[in-house]
């Protein structure tokens, strides 16, 4: 069962659910399935549509004319209906149909130079501190310590992706050699999501001058990996 799934289930029946019809009520029991999610190490498979559901509180900005709100998307709702919890619940709803219908117009991509994989591979302009288990102490008092390194962004990244939506925004998704990895922000133009922005990121932070992007038309896209949110 997907989060979809549970969350037209909660709208047949919120009470059964969540206890009340409240808006703060489902954010809780929807953070709660997706920390269950990331826990059990779940995986979406290749098909990019629907969104992820991470992509709602971007989403919710552009509908209510939020841009600047670094305000998730239930307070978003909230406040719009003046703190009246079960009036934002089915606000959230409303919202929620649209979220579901966005779809792709058309896609671009473009294959990392080996001067671009360098650029991730420096860490110059951009890295992640990742964890890392390393064993300590003899037999039989072996034990594992938990210490944090710094890495590149991307792990053999193999090229990167800019999507144009059917509402006015772009996304990016990165292909390593093992996943997808998709960047949870909306871009308001292709040249902030290819560019050297920094919040949000583009493209171009990770990976210096990219000058091979290929345009592709279509209504679908899908990928041969997983994706990773």
């Amino acid at each position: 069962m997907s989060i979809y799934n549970i969350i037209d289930s909660i709208r047949k029946a919120p009470a059964l659910y969540l206890g009340s019809k409240s808006i703060t009520s489902l954010l809780h029991y929807l953070d709660g399935y997706q920390a269950a999610e990331r826990e059990l190490g779940a995986k979406r498979n290749g098909e990019l549509f629907p969104l992820p559901f991470q992509y709602m509180h971007d989403y919710t900005k552009y509908r209510l004319k939020n841009p600047r709100s670094a305000m998730g998307w239930s307070e978003q709702i909230l406040r719009s209906c003046n703190g009246d919890e079960e009036e934002a619940l089915w606000r959230f709803y409303e919202l929620y149909d649209g979220f579901i219908r966005v779809r792709m117009r058309r896609y671009w991509k473009a294959v990392l130079s080996e001067d671009n994989i360098a650029w991730n591979n420096q860490m110059e302009h951009a890295y992640m501190i990742r964890p890392q288990k390393i064993e300590s102490g003899t037999d039989p008092y072996t034990y594992n310590e938990l210490t944090y390194v710094k890495g590149p962004v991307y792990l053999d990244p193999v090229s990167v992706y800019m999507i144009e939506l059917t509402i006015p925004a772009y996304i990016l998704a990165v292909e390593t050699a093992s996943d997808i990895q998709i960047k949870l922000s909306f871009y308001a133009s292709p040249e902030l999501a290819k560019g050297t922005g920094h919040f949000p990121e583009g493209a171009e932070i990770y990976f210096g001058p990219i000058d091979s992007w290929e345009e592709f038309t279509g209504r679908t896209i899908s990928f041969r990996k997983n994706i990773v949110v």
